[in-house]
């Protein structure tokens, strides 16, 4: 009898598990980023979106590699955010308002 619990208690663990890792995606965005600010500032957007695991963007590639939970987020969310923070994403435009915002160095046309 106890082997038989502790088989279907091992069953409904190892389901729990593999249930669990089925929500974790990601995703590798194209930005505008130009600068260490631009990666600081889509870095801490992108946390923003409920779900966000973990971001890296990296400035020479101007990629940002997203996890998240897709329960709880999508791309489209984690997108906006970046668009919103004044970059692009992908084939999202930045935010027009927060692209004027930004600081003179981190314009699309900024040299650096």
């Amino acid at each position: 009898m106890k082997n038989v619990a502790f088989v279907l208690l091992l069953g409904i663990f190892g389901f729990s598990q593999a249930n669990a890792q089925s929500t974790k995606e990601k995703v590798v965005i194209k930005t505008s980023a130009v600068c260490e600010s631009c990666k600081n500032t889509i870095e801490k957007a992108v946390y923003q979106v409920d779900g966000v695991r973990s971001v890296y963007l990296d400035v020479e590639t101007q990629m940002a590699t997203v996890r998240f939970d897709g329960t709880v987020t999508h791309v489209d969310a984690i997108k906006k955010a970046i668009s919103q923070a004044g970059y692009d994403a992908d084939e999202l435009p930045a935010d027009k308002n927060a692209y004027d915002n930004l600081t003179t160095c981190c314009k699309k046309d900024a040299v650096h």
